[in-house]
C-alpha cells in the first residue's frame, strides 16, 4: 500500500522516509492498525538564532548567512560573504556538502541587492525552497533550503543587528 506525500500528493512506498518525487520527509506514525504518513513539518524559522557574538565574528560586508538545520554539519554557520556562493559535491564548491543526494554542481547563490537568491544549476535532485521546488527564489530571512538531504536555513543578518 502506498502512502500520498502531504506536501505534493505523490504516492510513495509505505515505509519511504523522503518523498520520491518533492523530497520532503515523510514521518510514520500508527493510527489505529494501519500506518500514515505525515509531513513533518520544520521548526520555526526562529528556532534559529545567531548570537551578537557570532555577528561580530562574520567577514565583513557579510549581509547573510546559512545554518545547517538538517545533515552530518548541523547546526554549523555558513557566511555569505562573496556575491556568487557554489553549493555542491564537488570539492572545490564554495559550499561542499559530501553526499550522493547531492549533485557535483546542484545550486548557485547570488547576492542580489541586499539580499540573496538561490538557483538550481541543474541538478539530478533539485532545490528546494520552504519545501517547494525551485529553479530561481528570492531568500526571506528564515527560508529553509533543501539541497539534497541538507536543510539550511538562511539568515538575513540585516535584518538581525
Amino acid at each position: 500500500m502506498d502512502a500520498g506525500c502531504p506536501n505534493c500528493g505523490y504516492q510513495n512506498p509505505l515505509g519511504a522516509r523522503f518523498c520520491s518525487s518533492c523530497g520532503a520527509q515523510l514521518v510514520e506514525r500508527a493510527v489505529s492498525e494501519e500506518a500514515t504518513m505525515i509531513h513533518d513539518p520544520a521548526p520555526a524559522a526562529d528556532a534559529v538564532d545567531i548570537s551578537a557574538e557570532e555577528l561580530a565574528d562574520m567577514p565583513e560586508g557579510t549581509i547573510g548567512m546559512f545554518v545547517v538545520r538538517q545533515g552530518p554539519k548541523k547546526g554549523s554557520r555558513i557566511a555569505l560573504d562573496s556575491d556568487e556562493v557554489s553549493i555542491g559535491r564537488h570539492p572545490e564548491s564554495d559550499i561542499f556538502l559530501d553526499d550522493v543526494t547531492v549533485s557535483r554542481r546542484h545550486a548557485v547563490v547570488t547576492r542580489a541587492g541586499n539580499g540573496f537568491h538561490v538557483s538550481d544549476a541543474g541538478s539530478l535532485n533539485g532545490t528546494y525552497v520552504n519545501q517547494s521546488r525551485v529553479e530561481t527564489a528570492a531568500l526571506n530571512d528564515g527560508d529553509e533550503v533543501q539541497v539534497g538531504k541538507f536543510k539550511l536555513v538562511y539568515l538575513a543578518l540585516a535584518n538581525r543587528i
